[in-house]
C-alpha cells in the first residue's frame, strides 16, 4: 500500500469529505479555501489534505509538501489535550504522514530513514490499537526488506502480518491476499516461479470468491491477473501467460486505464518476443504507445522495442529506442527500467563499437548497484547507532534521578539503593549471559542441521549421477534421457528445501514420490510402491525436517529387491499415533542380514540421518528400529524400518 491509501482501512474515513478537489488543484487553492477557514475542524482539513495526496502521482513534489502539512497539522494537535476519539484520529493521520515520509525516502533510496519512518508510522498505530492498519504497514516493512534484499526479514514481516490476519479470517481476507500477493513477488524475485505462482493464485482466487467486487478489488484482480502472466512468461509457459495477460487487459480497457492497457500489451509483446514472433511483437508494442501517451508507458514500450530490434540485430534503431526509454526511465526514476534499458544499451553500445558510451553506461550501473548496496550496509549500522543511543540516554536519565534521589536521602537509604543497584546489576548481568549462551548454542544447532543436509544432498546427487552414466554406457539413452529429465526436477525440489529446517510432509511426500518413480525408471519397473498417510487430518499443517526418509527408501530398494527374483512392493506409512508421528518403509525383498544390517548403519547417509534425528528430536533414547519380517511359518519376507518423526504442527 502507498501513501494515504493506507488510511482507508481505518474506521474513521467513513464519509467523503463534500467538497473534492480536481488533481490540477493547486496547493495555494487548498490553503485558501480549507486550511485558512477556521470554520473548518482540524479532522476534515486533514482528510481533505490525505484526498489530495492520493490523486497525486509519488514522484510529484506537491506531494512531499501536502504531506509535511498533515504532519505539521496532526502534530500540533496531538500536543494539545483532546477527547480519546480526537486523539486516536490525529495519532493515525501522523501515523499516515511517517507512512508517506518513508515513501518519499524509498524512492531516493534512502534507507535508513525509510525503515526509521515505517517503524514510526507503526509504533503510532499500535499506540491507538489500530492494529490493522499496523499490521498493513509490516506488509509494506516485508516488501521494502526484499527491495533491499534481505529475504530473510522480509519473510519474517510477512509471516508476522499473516499470523495477525489469520487470527480472524474471515474479517480479513483482503489482508491475507495483500499477504499473498506480496510473497508471490519476493518468491519471483528469487526465481522460484512456481511458488510465486501458487501465491498469485491465491490472490486471485481470492477476489474471485467475492460475490461483489468493490472498491479496488477489481484492480488488485487485475494486478494479481498481470503478475501471474509474467511468472509464466519468466517460467517460458508462453500459452499460459497469454491468457492472463488478455484477461487483464480486457478488464484495463473496459475501465478505460490506457497506462495499463499499454503495459498489458507490451507484456504480450514480450511473449511473442521470447516465441520469435517479432512482427507481432513489433505491433503490440506499437499499439501499446498508442493506447497511452504518458512516460511509463513511453518508456515501457521504447524499451522493449530496443529489446526487439537488438534481437533482430538492427542495431541502430535498437540504440535509438534504449536511448529515449532509458532518458524517461532516469526522469520518472524508476529503478527496474533504467537496470533493464542500462543492461541492453550496454550490450548496443558494444555490437556499435561505441566503447565511450558502453564505458558511461557501466559506470551508471555501478553507481546504481553501489548505492543500494551502500544504503543497505549503512542501515545495519544506523539501527545499531539508534540503540546505543538510546540506551546511553536512559542510563544517563537514570543516573541523574539516583543523583538527586540520594541528595535528599541519608546515608542509610543510600548505602541500600547501592546495594539494590549492585545486586540488580549482578542479577541482569547473569541473565543476559545465559541468553547470549542459549542464543549461541542455537545458532549452532541450526548451522550443524544445515551442514548436515548439505553433506546428504552430494551423497543422493552423486548416487544418481553415477545411475545415469551406468544407463549411457548400457546404450539406453531413451531412459537416461528420461531419467535425467526426473531428476532434474528432484534436484530442484532438493535444492528449494535444502535452507529449510522444516518442510510440509506434503511437499516431503511429493518428493518421495517423485524419487521412486525415478526408481522404478531405473529398475525397469521392477517393483512397485504405494505410500500411505494414517490419522493425518491435513498434510499441509504438519511440517518435519526434509529428507529424513529418503536414505532408508534407497536402502529399500538397492538391499532389499534389488537381488530378488519376485516383483519388488516398498509399502511406505505416515501415522500419527498418541501426537507422534511415525515413519515405517516396508519391503518384500531379502530382508537384513548381520553384516547388511551392520554396514547400513555404518553408510554415509544412515549416519547423517541419525545425527540430525538426534539433534531435532533432543533425545539420547532415541532409536530407529530395523527388523527382519517373518511369515506364520518362519521364512523371510522382508524387511523393515521405524523411527519416530520430529514435526511442528501449525493450524
Amino acid at each position: 500500500m502507498s501513501k494515504t491509501k493506507l488510511i482507508t482501512f481505518t474506521a474513521f474515513l467513513f464519509f467523503i469529505f463534500s467538497v473534492s478537489f480536481a488533481q490540477d488543484r493547486t496547493i495555494d487553492s487548498l490553503k485558501k479555501n480549507v486550511l485558512q477557514n477556521s470554520k473548518i475542524h482540524d479532522t476534515t482539513k486533514l482528510l481533505s489534505i490525505a484526498n489530495l495526496i492520493d490523486q497525486i502521482h509519488s514522484n510529484d513534489k506537491r506531494g512531499e509538501i501536502l504531506n509535511g502539512m498533515m504532519g505539521q497539522l496532526a502534530s500540533k494537535n496531538l500536543e494539545k489535550t483532546n477527547p480519546q476519539d480526537l486523539h486516536v484520529k490525529y495519532t493515525k493521520y501522523l501515523a499516515a504522514y511517517y507512512s508517506n515520509l518513508a515513501e518519499y525516502y524509498k524512492l531516493k533510496r534512502d534507507v535508513v530513514k525509510t525503515m526509521s519512518s515505517i517503524d514510526k508510522s507503526m509504533s503510532l498505530f499500535q499506540s491507538v490499537k489500530a492494529y490493522d492498519e499496523m499490521n498493513f504497514l509490516m506488509v509494506n516493512k516485508g516488501i521494502f526488506y526484499s527491495q533491499i534484499n534481505d529475504k530473510e526479514k522480509a519473510i519474517q514481516c510477512l509471516f508476522s502480518a499473516l499470523k495477525y490476519f489469520e487470527k480472524n479470517p474471515e474479517e480479513n481476507q483482503d489482508g491475507i491476499s495483500y499477504v499473498n500477493a506480496t510473497m508471490s513477488t519476493i518468491y519471483s524475485d528469487q526465481g522460484m516461479y512456481d511458488k510465486a505462482i501458487s501465491y498469485a493464485k491465491k490472490t486471485i482466487d481470492h477476489f474471485n470468491s467475492k460475490k461483489k467486487l468493490e472498491g479496488e478489488d477489481e484492480y488488485r484482480l487485475t494486478e494479481a491477473l498481470v503478475n501471474c502472466g509474467s511468472y509464466y512468461l519468466y517460467s517460458k509457459k508462453y500459452e499460459e501467460a497469454l491468457g492472463y495477460f488478455n484477461k487483464a487487459m480486457a478488464y484495463f480497457k473496459k475501465v478505460g486505464n490506457g497506462t495499463y492497457v499499454s503495459i498489458c500489451q507490451a507484456k504480450i509483446a514480450q511473449v511473442k518476443m521470447e516465441e520469435g514472433k517479432y512482427d507481432e511483437s513489433e505491433s503490440f508494442l506499437r499499439e501499446a504507445l498508442n493506447s497511452d501517451d504518458g512516460e511509463l508507458s513511453k518508456a515501457n514500450a521504447y524499451i522493449n522495442l530496443g529489446d526487439l530490434f537488438y534481437r533482430k540485430k538492427d542495431f541502430v534503431k535498437a540504440e535509438s529506442y534504449l536511448s529515449d526509454g532509458f532518458f524517461i526511465s532516469k526522469k520518472i526514476n524508476n529503478i527496474q527500467l533504467q537496470e533493464k534499458a542500462s543492461d541492453l544499451l550496454l550490450k548496443v553500445y558494444k555490437e556499435n563499437n561505441n566503447f565511450k558510451k558502453a564505458l558511461e553506461v557501466y559506470e551508471f550501473q555501478v553507481k546504481l548497484n553501489d548505492s543500494s548496496k551502500m544504503e543497505a550496509s549503512k542501515n545495519a549500522l544506523a539501527q545499531q547507532q539508534l540503540k546505543y543511543s538510546y540506551d546511553k540516554k536512559e542510563l544517563n536519565l537514570k543516573l541523574d534521578a539516583e543523583k538527586k534521589t540520594a541528595a535528599k536521602n541519608n546515608w542509610l537509604i543510600a548505602l541500600s539503593g547501592v546495594l539494590l543497584l549492585v545486586l540488580s546489576g549482578g542479577y541482569f548481568y547473569y541473565r543476559n549471559n545465559r541468553q547470549k549462551q542459549e542464543i549461541t548454542v542455537l545458532e549452532k544447532d541450526r548451522i550443524k542441521q544445515k551442514l548436515l543436509l548439505s553433506q546428504m544432498n552430494p551423497h543422493f546427487i552423486f548416487n544418481s549421477i553415477d545411475n545415469i552414466q551406468s544407463l549411457i554406457i548400457n546404450h539406453k539413452e531413451t531412459v537416461a534421457v528420461s531419467y535425467l529429465d526426473r531428476f532434474s526436477k528432484l534436484t530442484r525440489q532438493i535444492l528449494e528445501n535444502s535452507n529449510e529446517n522444516y518442510i510440509s510432509l506434503k511437499e516431503e511426500i511429493d518428493m518421495i514420490e517423485n524419487y521412486l518413480s525415478i526408481q522404478q525408471l531405473l529398475y525397469n519397473d521392477k517393483f512397485d510402491f504405494r505410500i500411505s498417510i494414517e490419522k493425518v487430518s491435513d498434510t499441509e499443517s504438519y511440517f518435519i525436517p526434509p529428507m529424513l526418509a529418503q536414505p532408508f527408501i534407497e536402502n529399500a530398494i538397492k538391499h532389499g529387491i534389488k537381488n530378488t527374483a519376485e516383483k519388488g512392493m516398498i509399502e511406505i506409512t505416515f501415522s500419527l499415533n498418541q501426537e507422534k508421528l511415525c515413519f515405517e518403509v516396508i519391503d518384500n525383498g531379502s530382508g537384513f542380514s548381520d553384516e547388511k544390517k551392520q554396514s547400513n548403519h555404518k553408510s554415509m547417509a544412515m549416519k547423517i540421518t541419525r545425527e540430525r534425528l538426534l539433534n531435532y528430536s533432543k533425545n539420547k533414547d532415541f532409536d530407529i528400529l530395523s527388523e527382519n519380517r517373518l511369515d506364520a511359518e518362519g521364512n523371510l519376507k522382508g524387511a523393515r524400518v521405524i523411527f519416530e518423526i520430529p514435526y511442528i504442527y501449525e493450524n
